[in-house]
């Protein structure tokens, strides 16, 4: 094996291992923006990226297409088969305006328009795993990945605690802050978290309009390949890692798979992942972060506040 591949192998794996002890020890960091973190020290602070470069940038494409794709596995159709027309409307729409504001903020204010975009997806859609499956098909670079996910997660974190208080104060009841928390926060993680804090009955409605969220990811990423398809290229315009995030999903729902082997393909997913991520945060340098990152936060978070708005006059 060539030396540059074995040399970013073995760092992105330590990096990894550094990121998942920072995130033991501060759960709210979250394992995928620690690996970022993490990647982003060493890239800045080390000469070692550069001896390493060939296998950091396998694990920045191959690896994470390949999670993307096991991220199929995932899906439950059956889980959003009851939701009734207004929790398809709460869904639909926050995923609709999430992204049309993402590329509304990208043309208003000084931030890359990939960025934004990448910002209405997290927000929109399922969180960090939705921006990571979208960034190659908009050819998105790496500091607008590490950034993206970093405040989503960031956002995601804070909506534990905002959340609850706010239905609270706006007397909420448990199927109206349900839909407020399934159809607002991030990632699936925090939604349930979120979620348990109200209570169980609003654990269970938030994670059924979650994962109508998530079932949409396919849809999203379908049009991206389309919409951002060069016109010079004559290929099938869906990129074959989508194309086999679909077979995944279509393979756990239609097949008797067992318990061991989806407990397995979890495992590989989120190993394949924090290795992507940290080899991302490796290309990120710190001038970039100080360049974009108040204005993406601020991009971020008016997202993040717009679908609350938009799901409590729905509710």
């Amino acid at each position: 094996m060539n030396t540059e591949y074995l040399i970013g192998f073995i760092l992105v794996a330590a990096t990894v291992a550094a990121g998942l002890a920072a995130s033991s020890m501060l759960p709210a960091l979250g394992s995928v923006t620690a690996a970022i973190l993490a990647g982003m020290l060493v890239g800045n602070l080390t000469p070692w990226p550069e001896k390493g470069k060939k296998g950091i940038k396998l694990c920045e494409k191959r690896l994470l297409n390949i999670a993307i794709a096991l991220i199929g596995f995932e899906l439950d159709f059956t889980a959003v088969a009851g939701l009734g027309g207004g929790s398809i409307l709460v869904i639909t729409g926050v995923i609709a305006l999430s992204i049309t504001v993402g590329l509304v903020f990208g043309r208003i204010f000084p931030l890359p328009k990939r960025l934004a975009l990448l910002l209405g997806i997290g927000n929109g859609v399922c969180g960090s795993a939705a921006i990571a499956a979208a960034a190659p098909l908009m050819k998105a670079k790496q500091e607008e990945i590490g950034i993206s996910i970093g405040i989503i997660n960031l956002l995601g974190a804070a909506a534990i605690f905002l959340l609850p208080f706010l239905a609270r104060v706006l007397e909420l009841d448990s199927t109206q802050s349900g839909l407020l928390v399934g159809g607002t926060v991030q990632a699936v993680g925090q939604t349930l978290a979120t979620g348990l804090r109200m209570g169980e009955e609003v654990a269970r409605t938030a994670i059924v309009i979650k994962m109508g969220r998530v079932l949409l990811l396919g849809v999203v990423l379908i049009a991206l390949s389309i919409a951002f398809r060069s016109e010079k290229s004559g290929s099938f315009p869906v990129p074959t890692f989508i194309v086999a995030f679909l077979i995944c999903a279509l393979a756990v729902n239609t097949l008797p798979l067992p318990r061991y082997f989806l407990s397995l393909v979890e495992n590989l997913k989120t190993a394949l992942l924090l290795c992507a991520m940290a080899a991302i945060g490796m290309s990120i340098g710190f001038s970039s972060l100080s360049r974009h990152g108040v204005m993406a936060l601020s991009v971020g978070a008016g997202i993040f506040a717009i679908n609350i708005a938009l799901v409590l006059g729905l509710v």
